[in-house]
């Protein structure tokens, strides 16, 4: 085929054009606008009208923000992620957060649960559990789900913490450890597992 101006084969044309292109950048071209924001006493940085949760341990430190069209990353001056959360416009002055984020500050602070909105975040039977709860003991599950978040994620930690809380038992940092045979019995039923 012609092409419609110069007569030539379109093919041709194309060849020729190949030819002239420069080779693509190696490294992903990455539109983000950085800014700097100090985080308040709570651990929030404000973008517009949204705060944003850098976390309870960052509250009165200079951050980072760098902001893309669908998430906001937040790190330290010296380079170290933070947080990386989903971008929200609008005028609504909410809170963007990601609710793991609250956990460390909570196990060393077991006694600001009650204020905590990751109070909110948690299914009523985990929650009510964890108002019950002495300092010690609500210390002792709070990092039990912070640890279980960091290996599995956030969701679901809390998924497998309200099945044992509802499930009348209450959560054991040896659940499952050293009996992994049992696992491997049920998920291969024609092998023999062996105690891990």
């Amino acid at each position: 085929m012609d092409h419609y101006r110069s007569g030539r084969p379109i093919r041709e044309l194309f060849d020729e054009d190949r030819g002239e292109m420069q080779p693509l950048p190696r490294a992903r071209f990455d539109a983000v606008e950085w800014v700097e924001r100090k985080a308040d006493k709570e651990g929030n940085i404000q973008i517009g009208s949204v705060r944003y949760l850098a976390g309870p341990s960052w509250r009165g430190w200079t951050l980072l923000a760098g902001l893309r069209a669908f998430e906001v990353e937040i790190r330290t001056a010296d380079g170290r992620h933070v947080n990386t959360l989903p971008r929200s416009y609008g005028n609504g002055g909410r809170t963007a957060g990601n609710p793991a984020t609250l956990l460390p500050a909570l196990t060393r602070k077991p006694n600001a649960w009650g204020e905590s909105p990751l109070r909110g975040e948690l299914p009523d039977g985990l929650g009510l559990r964890l108002d019950a709860l002495n300092p010690g003991s609500r210390r002792r599950e709070l990092t039990l789900l912070h640890r279980a978040s960091v290996a599995s994620g956030f969701g679901n930690a809390v998924l497998a913490m309200a099945a044992i809380v509802e499930g009348g038992r209450a959560p054991d940092p040896d659940d499952g450890a050293g009996r992994l045979a049992v696992y491997d019995a049920f998920n291969n039923p024609d092998e023999k597992g062996t105690e891990s």
